[in-house]
């Protein structure tokens, strides 16, 4: 049988920019080495989908930069803050396009 373990930086460039992201809405095991090694790559103009919502996941990719748009139907810290500190700012800046999918 193929091994199918790889590194983090392999992982990492599979993620190309303009690719799209789809990520689940969970505090508890978001990937969240792998997303920074995305960062480090320098990807850009990523579309990220949170299903179910987007936390710390989402807010950090577009902190960094790596984010276009975001498709989903809230960005929140859980019970740490209502919305997303990077998200807001930057929709607010129009350097990220919201979409709406609730």
């Amino acid at each position: 049988m193929r091994d199918k373990l790889t590194t983090l930086e392999n992982a990492a460039a599979q993620v190309k920019s303009g690719a799209q992201l789809v990520m689940s809405a969970n505090m508890h095991r978001p990937p969240m080495a792998l997303l920074r090694q995305v960062v480090r790559q320098g990807t850009r103009e990523l579309r990220v989908v949170g299903v179910v919502g987007g936390e710390i996941n989402i807010d950090f990719l577009v902190g960094a930069g790596a984010v276009r748009a975001v498709d989903t139907c809230s960005v929140t810290l859980g019970e740490f803050a209502r919305t997303g500190p990077n998200f807001a700012r930057y929709v607010q800046a129009g350097r990220v396009r919201a979409l709406d999918n609730t």
